[in-house]
């Protein structure tokens, strides 16, 4: 077996240096895997989490190489891969065998075979991947997770290479482990005001939901089998994570999820890994929304007046039927009644 040099020891070393000090939701951010890159000599390192029954990635980020190739290609290859991936080698031997140690594709197939693989010719050759070196991570049941390391050209991953991720194996299955319990100590610290948040592992499954948050989504959505997610939200995720699409640009806010129930609307905003719900009463008209959320900002009414190009006195005839409708006296009062709490 390969022994590693000085010179590795040190540079895994000061990886996971670099990598305990990771303090966001995301155990493997783009710059962290860059330099996980530069560690195993590779074209591109990729983190990947699959959910087998639901029959697409759930959690996935790559080095900024892997980015630029993914934005240029069209969303919908990835699910091309998916499709294949039962007669990817790789995936299939980590799969039957729940084995998490590092392995080759030559150790499966050799470079002819693997060209004559449909998973080749349709997914992998786009991206001029001919080598991958793979590790599976820690993951809950029917997931597979994934460090996965591709070169192109003619040069395949030695023993080396192989000695050096086994190494890393358990220490990147802490980290992925360290980013959950992360994500669970920030939601704690927004719960305790009584707040109504769902913190997520994937688009496709929760860490940690308040009881407020539960006691909402079970007024408005139907349980599913599997007790995760409802369908509406999950399709909602998993619209926005095609519109981020990992091309290296600033990440946009996430267009709120709303849902109306009688006179009562449900509004989800994304926030990293974090879903905040709020519920609040519907039963005022477009316009007075809008007011009640421009009293919200502090306006005024003359401000008010200039925002909707209407005279002083309509806002005083909308304020008063807002507050009957509501059944308060003043600016405060119509602001917190229509932020109804779960």
């Amino acid at each position: 077996m390969a022994s590693l040099s000085r010179s590795d020891l040190e540079n895994t070393l000061g990886f996971l240096r670099e990598a305990a000090a990771v303090s966001g939701p995301d155990p493997f951010p783009s710059e962290l895997l860059d330099r996980l890159r530069d560690l195993v000599r590779s074209d591109m390192v990729a983190y990947d989490e699959f959910d087998h029954a639901a029959g697409r990635s759930v959690a996935y980020e790559a080095c900024a190489r892997g980015r630029e190739l993914d934005a240029s290609q069209p969303a919908e290859l990835a699910y091309t891969f998916y499709r294949l991936m039962d007669e990817f080698p790789l995936c299939v031997y980590m799969c039957g065998t729940g084995d998490l140690m590092a392995h080759k594709l030559s150790d499966f197939v050799t470079r002819r075979q693997w060209h004559r693989l449909e998973v080749y010719a349709d997914y992998f050759r786009l991206f001029g991947v001919e080598e991958r070196l793979m590790i599976g991570l820690h993951a809950p049941p029917a997931h597979t997770t994934v460090v996965a390391f591709d070169r192109g050209g003619e040069r395949d991953f030695d023993e080396r290479d192989r000695r050096l991720v086994d190494t890393l194996q358990p220490h990147l299955s802490a980290l992925d482990a360290a980013a959950r319990e992360r994500r669970l100590a920030a939601a704690l610290l927004l719960a305790q005001d009584g707040a109504a948040l769902v913190v997520l592992r994937s688009p496709e499954h929760v860490d940690f939901a308040t009881p407020a948050a539960e006691r909402l989504i079970g007024r408005y959505f139907q349980a599913t089998p599997d007790g995760g997610l409802p369908d509406a939200v999950r399709s909602w995720l998993r619209r926005d994570a095609v519109r981020l699409n990992g091309n290296g640009l600033p990440q946009p806010a996430t267009p709120p999820l709303s849902v109306e129930r009688g006179d009562r609307r449900l509004t989800i905003r994304k926030a990293g890994r974090t879903l905040l719900l709020d519920e609040e009463i519907v039963a005022l008209t477009r316009r007075e929304r809008e007011i009640v959320d421009a009293l919200a900002e502090g306006c005024s009414n003359a401000e008010i007046a200039e925002r909707f190009t209407i005279a002083p006195t309509t806002v005083r005839k909308h304020l008063e039927n807002i507050y009957a409708k509501l059944g308060v006296g003043n600016r405060t009062a119509a602001v917190a009644a229509t932020r109804v709490q779960g």
